[in-house]
């Protein structure tokens, strides 16, 4: 059975330290394949034979984007702008931003049911609202 796979140049499957199984995000079917790692680093990726969705093979996107996770422009940390100028900042600041950003465009209705999810996940789960790495609870 054919298995495609696509690796960094001057890595071949003998280099791999880690194998990590995963599946594509990058489309709909969600491929399996395993992520190359050597030396803490993404250094290629391989289909999964026995998988019963792609049997092995891979999409060109899935062969060849793990490449940008190595790119010199990628994002380390989040950003977000203030007085006009993006600055670094935290994970929980920056999605706190968002879903503040994207509740303020919400119809009235909308924020209605926000506001009676987040009571709801506060009554039945007080354990997720105290949480250290939960920021607000979706907004309003």
């Amino acid at each position: 059975m054919r298995v495609d796979a696509h690796y960094a140049d001057g890595v071949c499957e003998a280099d791999v330290d880690q194998w990590v199984p995963t599946a594509s995000l990058l489309h709909s079917n969600g491929d399996a394949m395993d992520i190359a790692v050597k030396d803490g680093l993404i250094v290629g990726v391989r289909g999964i034979a026995t998988d019963r969705v792609n049997h092995g093979r891979l999409d060109v996107k899935d062969l060849y984007a793990w490449q940008a996770s190595q790119s010199a422009d990628r994002l380390r940390v989040p950003l977000i702008r203030r007085d006009g100028e993006l600055v670094e900042t935290d994970w929980d600041t920056a999605m706190a931003a968002i879903v503040l950003h994207l509740a303020s465009d919400c119809h009235p209705q909308t924020q209605r049911q926000i506001r009676w999810a987040n009571t709801t996940i506060k009554t039945l789960s007080p354990h997720a609202s105290s949480s250290p790495t939960t920021t607000s609870t979706l907004c309003c």
